[in-house]
């Protein structure tokens, strides 16, 4: 997969999880404000990690000549990445050796097999599934077993690390180089100990076949050969093999797929690795060979190429479209989930707080308006969720709002306020009858000398108040001319204004006059006792919003309210 394409889908895991974090996460604004930042940080350490070791990989050696001179993008055969020992004499100074079966890649190192790994996905995306690695030994060239159990375990962990990288499994091959005079590759393959003889890339034969064939000086030198591969294959059971599978390696045991051996004539290292494990077992130091022969100088192992599974498995873009697909199933899991939880936190909300509400006596009458307010409060939230649309939080078809508003309006439907409190009726104040006799004398209307005591009394009763206006009505009997009465009474009622208003502090927009007459009897007029009680003035309070009001000097006039009281002067 190419670093492009892996960036591509660390974004928009990234760009998922961001979503999940501001629209369904069911946590405060700060959580989500941290949650972003770290997705922001996992996105950017993502995006410079991918491709960070083909960077390193080209800042030490020159890749320009490797890229320029790769096969193109349809080159369907193996892909092996060489690393090993003996790479100078492999590939003589060339960055690949293509061969009818394979590509040989050259890995300057061990730890850079990875790294040239991503490096090529990334050029040649299509090859993940054509990646092997080969590891190249010269037992004779080694003459210290840690340093070699070492790069074992190297080649293991890069070759897991491919893995990870390709998504398929990279296949290890092992070549292993003595010398010796010219001969065919002989190779093992997992699973199967015999020994096979390749003359060439497309035939091979057992080992016992071998021996019996060609002439009686051919079988003394392929006996002598068979010998040493013998004695070879224990020393890969014993010495190198157990490196592949033991358990104090951060990764997978590696199985190789096959392991084989070609002699050239490459002079020995003085007490290596090899011949110190033939004298341990014989006591006998091998003969060197420092002849050659033609196709010695390039020896690659192509019969094992043959033996490589064909290519399976998906293509970089499939993989990548189905870590698409996987990342919006998660994406969608984790949405549902979110919203579920939101919903059921709205719904134990609003169902907690219809609980409260019913739990309350009916006649709780401050608690059941409180809680009624809240209710009120969660109708208007669904109101306004039903007509603006459901919030993305509450969505993806788990919305419960539907449900929950009918039951929730019929609560507050059914709610009984308390009672009005009931108001006294204001009783109008009753009227104060003055006798005329005792104010007035006969047809006069000017005051006695001797009424003071009784308008003093009738003032105390009647007392000016904002909104209450002070009426002084005058009423005669029906002796004499009518509109002479009428004068007269009328009169006598602002006779009795004026002394009000001259003795009191009452306004004079407290006071109204009427005079009545005779028009308004409260007696008969036929009898001496029926006229003198219908001579009479009338002081009496009647409502009016504008009357009496206070002056704007700051005159209060305001009196407590009248005594229901009536006073009648005889």
């Amino acid at each position: 997969m190419s670093i492009a394409l892996k960036r591509a889908l660390w974004l928009a895991g990234c760009a998922l999880a961001w979503i999940l974090c501001l629209l369904w996460f069911p946590v405060g604004m700060g959580a989500k404000t941290a949650c972003s930042l770290v997705i922001l940080l996992a996105a950017a350490t993502a995006w410079f990690r991918i491709g960070h070791g083909v960077r390193a990989l080209r800042a030490h050696h020159n890749m320009d000549a490797l890229l320029a001179a790769l096969p193109a993008d349809s080159w369907r055969q193996p892909v092996v990445l060489t690393a090993g020992e003996g790479h100078q004499w492999l590939f003589a100074g060339a960055p690949l050796r293509e061969t009818p079966q394979g590509c040989y890649i050259l890995v300057p190192t061990l730890a850079d097999l990875a790294s040239m790994a991503e490096m090529l996905l990334s050029a040649r995306p299509e090859w993940a599934s054509q990646l092997s690695g080969l590891l190249v030994l010269f037992p004779e060239q080694q003459d210290d077993q840690p340093v070699l159990a070492a790069q074992i375990g190297e080649f293991r962990y890069q070759l897991s690390r491919i893995r990870q990288l390709s998504g398929h499994r990279c296949q290890a091959l092992l070549a292993c180089y003595l010398n010796g005079r010219h001969a065919p590759w002989f190779a093992c393959s997992a699973g199967n100990r015999q020994t096979r003889v390749w003359s060439s890339p497309q035939s091979s034969q057992a080992l016992d076949e071998w021996l019996e064939g060609g002439s009686t000086q051919q079988q003394d030198a392929r006996l002598r050969e068979a010998v040493r591969v013998e004695a070879w294959v224990r020393w890969m059971s014993e010495t190198v093999l157990p490196q592949c599978e033991t358990a104090d390696q951060p990764c997978a045991p590696l199985r190789p797929l096959a392991a084989g051996l070609a002699f050239v004539a490459r002079p020995p290292k003085d007490s290596n690795l090899w011949h110190r494990w033939i004298a341990g077992k014989t006591t006998l130091r091998p003969v060197t060979i420092n002849e050659s022969a033609d196709g010695e100088a390039v020896r690659f192992p192509d019969p094992l190429l043959s033996l490589l599974p064909g290519r399976s498995g998906y293509t970089p873009r499939l993989r990548a479209i189905g870590y698409v697909i996987i990342m919006l199933m998660v994406f969608m899991v984790a949405a549902l989930a979110g919203s579920s939880w939101n919903n059921r936190q709205l719904l134990r909300e609003i169902a907690s707080d219809m609980e409260r509400y019913q739990a309350i006596a009916m006649d709780n009458y401050p608690s059941k308006a409180e809680a009624l307010a809240q209710l009120k409060t969660d109708a208007a939230l669904l109101e306004r969720y039903h007509r603006n649309g459901v919030p993305v939080r509450l969505g993806l078809w788990l919305y419960p709002g539907e449900q929950i508003y009918p039951p929730l309006m019929a609560l507050i439907r059914g709610y009984q306020p308390a009672p009005e409190p009931v108001k006294e009726a204001v009783k109008a104040p009753e009227t104060v009858r003055l006798d005329s006799m005792s104010l007035f004398e006969v047809g006069k209307s000017e005051l006695k000398a001797g009424s003071t005591k009784v308008l003093v009394d009738a003032l105390i009763n009647i007392k000016g108040r904002p909104g209450w206006i002070v009426l002084i009505t005058g009423h005669t009997d029906a002796t004499g001319d009518a509109k002479a009465n009428m004068a007269l009474s009328l009169a006598r009622a602002e006779a009795v204004r004026d002394w009000m208003i001259k003795t009191s502090d009452i306004s004079a927009s407290c006071f109204a006059v009427q005079g009545y007459g005779a028009t308004r009897p409260v007696a008969t007029n036929s009898t001496p006792a029926g006229r003198a009680a219908n001579r009479r003035v009338e002081l009496s309070l009647v409502p009016d919003a504008m009357a009496c009001q206070p002056a704007a000097t700051g005159t209060d006039t305001t009196l407590t309210s009248p005594d229901k009281a009536t006073s009648h002067s005889k």
